[in-house]
């Protein structure tokens, strides 16, 4: 069992997580045929935004991380 909380659970088949120690983390299914999921840990400035703007800020970095899962380099896989 996980200690992160659960800050979004999206039908757009993502989670917003925060460890205890306040890092938020995004867990996104990505694929076609073969699904899998990445994490991304949010920048301070990625996290700023997300206080700023809530799901609809998560809602499009997840869906940037689906169109290339590799996110610059920043995902590793869950």
């Amino acid at each position: 069992m996980s200690d992160e909380e659960v800050l979004i659970q999206s039908p757009l088949m993502y989670r917003l997580l925060r460890a205890p120690d306040g890092t938020l983390t995004l867990e996104v299914v990505v694929g076609g045929f073969a699904m899998y999921e990445v994490r991304v840990r949010l920048t301070a400035e990625e996290a700023e935004q997300y206080a700023r703007e809530g799901r609809a800020f998560a809602d499009r970095m997840a869906q940037a991380i689906m169109a290339n899962p590799p996110f610059g380099g920043r995902s590793v896989r869950g």
